[in-house]
């Protein structure tokens, strides 16, 4: 199968590649010649805002199917420039649908949403289905929501097949700073190296969440495509909630130096939603997924790319 990847090179469109491209023939876009550093897969340049761009490469790349990564997916960004987020996210699922549409109207197209979409419905303390209401509390997960609204909305007008996933909290090798266990993960490690003082100041560790490693993540995303299961939203998650206390104390305990741990006032932000876990059942249904690597051994493996990342 050929398949494209927009938004390649992110953190889960590498592992999505090396995965796929055990099977298919993959192809690759970015927004930048930079971005194609790594990636052994033919590249395409491509801009998701601007339509003509996205039918150039549709036409020379001609997919059965289509992953679609390419987002604004920074919060703090999205609250800052709410328009171009949209602008991204949303209008830029609209003309790549659009251009399949015209172009390749047999792709099957997998959009990437964000269980961000729930958003105030994890107040329940429920597993999160399919079927919750969606209340999203910012821009950013606002723009994912309207995303996958469009796209199925023009699927069922067109008879296209789209599957809109709401992926969860996901991590593992290659995830940069700005989420807990990579935040976590890269402190201990420029410790070990002497790189700071042997102190993590944290926040609020008590809130809990739903971690998935992004080799199992791409591994649903994968099943997704080649089970062909009907169109539609699908979770992707673990169904397990961690709190970030369980991610450090498993951190510090892989730590081949004292660490202290301090918590810092400044920090320290309460979660408006102490509890968020989703379901995976209907992913499992349709597929038979579920998550084959053990949390302890993939912070492990977290841990160890940030090792190698900032060894001296």
């Amino acid at each position: 199968m050929r398949i494209l990847v927009t938004g390649a090179s992110g953190f889960v469109g590498g592992h999505l590649i090396n995965h796929l491209k055990q099977n298919h023939k993959v192809f690759a876009t970015g927004r930048s010649p930079e971005s194609r550093a790594g990636l052994d897969v033919p590249y395409f340049d491509m801009d998701i805002t601007d339509p003509d761009s996205i039918k150039r490469v549709l036409k020379e790349s001609t997919p059965d199917a289509v992953f679609h990564l390419a987002a604004q997916s920074m919060v703090g960004l999205a609250w800052d420039e709410p328009a171009n987020t949209f602008n991204i996210n949303t209008i830029g699922t609209v003309n790549l649908i659009n251009s399949l549409k015209g172009i390749s109207p047999f792709s099957r197209i997998i959009t990437v949403g964000s269980s961000e979409e729930y958003g105030l419905s994890g107040k329940t303390g429920k597993h999160l289905t399919e079927e919750h209401p969606c209340l999203p509390q910012n821009p950013y997960a606002t723009s994912k929501l309207a995303m996958g609204q469009m796209a199925l909305q023009l699927a069922k007008k067109y008879e296209l097949e789209i599957i809109h996933i709401r992926p969860f909290n996901h991590f593992g090798p290659g995830q940069q700073i700005g989420y807990v266990v990579s935040d976590f993960a890269s402190q201990v490690a420029e410790i070990e190296q002497n790189l700071r003082p042997p102190v993590l100041r944290v926040g609020d560790l008590t809130a809990r969440r739903d971690f998935t490693d992004v080799r199992d993540v791409v591994e649903a995303y994968a099943l997704l495509l080649e089970k062909s299961p009907a169109s539609g939203v699908y979770n992707v998650c673990s169904g397990i909630a961690r709190s970030a206390r369980e991610i450090l104390e498993l951190l510090l305990s892989y730590a081949t130096v004292p660490i202290t741990v301090e918590q810092d006032q400044q920090k320290l932000r309460p979660s408006e939603v102490p509890l968020f876990v989703g379901s995976n059942a209907k992913l499992n249904q349709a597929t038979g997924w579920e998550p084959r690597r053990q949390f302890a051994d993939s912070i492990l493996d977290t841990l160890n790319w940030w090792r190698h990342k900032v060894k001296v």
